[in-house]
């Protein structure tokens, strides 16, 4: 078997499924570097690396093209000029303040959940036969994010 990592291997070491890894091969992200006399698919061992990348990019709003574009940079030989290291930067670059507002947003939101559950965490040893008349109440049913 030549070096590299089967399917089941990759998905053990990123926790997904077989069928994500498949979905990333249709989509140009990944691609086997051989196959068995089976017919199972050999991956280079930079596709756990490869997979965790496209994950975070994902996950921060890139599209599946764009993530194609990016990884298809970080493979790029023209340095000439630096073109390469100018197009990623400036790519990478206008994903930090979507990052920021990102981190902004969950801390608030962390804190107004955090104090919901402080406000109402003896709600539920509540005496009240109806939690209408509460104040409580709206909080909860908003999840604490309406002010």
């Amino acid at each position: 078997m030549a070096d590299g990592v089967l399917i089941g291997e990759i998905c053990r070491r990123t926790g997904c499924t077989p069928r994500t890894i498949r979905h990333y091969e249709a989509e140009g992200l990944l691609a086997p570097v051989a196959t068995t006399p089976g017919g199972r698919k050999i991956y280079g061992e930079e596709a756990v690396s490869i997979f965790h990348t496209a994950q975070v990019l994902k996950r921060i709003g890139y599209s599946i093209k764009d993530i194609r574009g990016i990884l298809s940079l970080t493979k790029s030989e023209n340095t000439k000029d630096k073109k390469l290291t100018r197009k990623l930067r400036k790519m990478l670059s206008s994903s930090i303040s979507q990052i920021q507002s990102e981190i902004e947003l969950l801390t608030a939101t962390h804190g107004k959940i955090s104090d919901l559950l402080e406000k109402t965490k003896n709600c539920e040893g509540c005496g009240a036969p109806d939690c209408a008349p509460c104040g409580k109440l709206r909080d909860l049913r908003t999840l604490g994010l309406l002010s």
